[in-house]
């Protein structure tokens, strides 16, 4: 009966997990059910939770500023049905942000009712992210379709997503909670963590998003700088690795041989194992400071090299990154877009076309190139929405923002940090681009928004709070 009562309890949280698979799974616009089989499990994970909030009415569980907020927005959203210019686009859109607030309430009334709920999160996030970019940086060696996308005559992996910058933005979401679990793992599981961790970079370098190179080195400058002994290694080696790897990956494939893809293969998995063992080795301090500091002067030589030999990745890094910041050359096609949307706007500023009209509305602005979104996430909701739902969302974007600050200055340990951080990452790529039209990396972004508000930071286990 005891085992019944716990699995009643926690089952919610379970479903949410498997939902949050699925989605990271199935999340590409090669498989539509599946979308719709994600909102029906984080409904159904919702109502779960809901009857056991009912049954033990535990009002701090409803403490919750994003969900109050995003909530206010869900309901003006649905109202739109009636003015929408696209009234089933705008349904399933309302649907899915009831599935995200039901992800959000049950991660938060599970966190504050049992100790130890974040980090089995953070866990299941970062296990997720290290399989799905394995998956990418395999199907980037053998060019397996539709798991690796030709976009500007480049190949990029895109894994199980339909977008090659989605799956840099995941893999950049479980980085800093794969540092965080990494540093406080005892020392037979660190090796694990510090692969999960090579291979999320591996995976952000091969889908050469620019905005992601940008943020895997503000993020790995800022676990060095933040927590010099117990990460600086660690991730000197994640980066190194899986540059090395990343690297590898593009100069040996591309060819027809056969050979080629499986030696491919082989140095990436060596190169990973190789480096988490070397690292899981120096025990003592000297010889971790004589390894900190040689691994990337030796990681960035044997990158060089590779440039220099292999023709295929000199061109790679050359027509991605020959603009390096100027962002007149980065970014015309949504200036563009952003002029285009804004105009959008003007027509119906007040309550807008409806949630989800964006690719409709759209076309009659396009200026250079049509686009399904406005890569920018408050412009198109203001499109969508007007300035009603446009002030709603922004006020929910800057409780997240202002929270995240709030966790990096106060947090109680690193994984509240690492929550904060991966928030941090998802807003900022969505200011330029369109990840929050992707349910599943939307859905485990209101994961972190729940363990950020919960401020747990207690190992895995389940405990219930006291």
């Amino acid at each position: 009966m005891k085992v019944m009562g716990h699995v009643a309890e926690r089952g919610s949280l379970y479903m949410v997990y498997a939902a949050l698979l699925v989605g990271s799974l199935w999340s590409g616009g090669y498989f539509h059910v599946p979308k719709w089989v994600m909102i029906t499990m984080l409904l159904a994970a919702g109502a779960w939770e809901l009857a056991v909030w009912l049954q033990h009415r535990r009002r701090w569980a409803l403490r919750s500023p994003a969900f109050w907020i995003l909530s206010a927005f869900a309901v003006f959203a649905a109202a739109g049905v009636a003015w929408s210019v696209a009234p089933a686009d705008t349904i399933r859109e309302v649907l899915l942000l009831c599935g995200y607030l039901a992800a959000l309430l049950v991660v938060l009334s599970q966190a504050r009712r049992y100790r130890g709920t974040a980090a089995d999160a953070a866990a299941w996030l970062v296990y997720a992210a290290a399989f799905i970019a394995a998956w990418g940086a395999g199907a980037y060696i053998l060019r397996a379709q539709p798991y690796t996308l030709l976009i500007e005559n480049t190949y990029r992996a895109g894994s199980t997503f339909e977008y090659s910058n989605a799956l840099s933005c995941f893999c950049l979401m479980a980085l800093p909670l794969t540092f965080a679990l990494l540093a406080r793992a005892a020392e037979r599981d660190r090796p694990l963590f510090a692969a999960a961790a090579a291979l999320q970079v591996t995976a952000v370098i091969l889908a050469f998003s620019r905005l992601g190179i940008v943020m895997l080195a503000v993020i790995s400058i800022f676990f060095i700088l933040g927590f010099r002994r117990s990460l600086m290694l660690p991730v000197l080696m994640s980066l190194a690795f899986g540059a090395l790897a990343a690297g590898l990956a593009v100069a040996l494939t591309g060819a027809q041989q056969q050979a080629a893809a499986v030696a491919a293969v082989a140095a990436l998995v060596l190169a990973a194992c190789l480096g988490q063992l070397l690292a899981a080795a120096m025990r003592g301090r000297a010889a971790r400071a004589a390894t900190a500091a040689a691994v990337p002067v030796l990681a960035l030589a044997a990158f060089v090299f590779l440039a220099r030999w292999s023709d295929r990745l000199d061109s790679v890094i050359t027509q991605r990154f020959r603009y390096g910041i100027a962002l007149s050359k980065l970014l015309p096609h949504r200036l563009d877009t952003y002029s285009g949307a804004e105009d959008a706007f003007h027509v119906h500023p007040l309550a807008g076309t409806g949630l989800g009209s964006f690719a409709q509305v759209y076309q009659s602005y396009a200026i250079a190139s049509y686009t399904k979104f406005a890569h920018n996430i408050v412009l198109q909701t203001a499109v969508e929405t007007g300035v009603i739902g446009a002030v709603l969302f922004t006020a929910f974007l800057l409780y997240v923002t202002g929270l995240s600050i709030w966790r990096l200055l106060t947090g109680p340990g690193l994984v509240s940090r690492g929550f904060a951080v991966s928030s941090l990452v998802f807003i900022v790529y969505n200011m330029v681009d369109w990840e929050w039209y992707i349910p599943a990396l939307t859905a485990w972004f209101m994961v972190t928004v729940a363990c950020l508000e919960a401020g747990d930071d207690e190992q895995p286990g389940g405990e219930p709070a006291l």
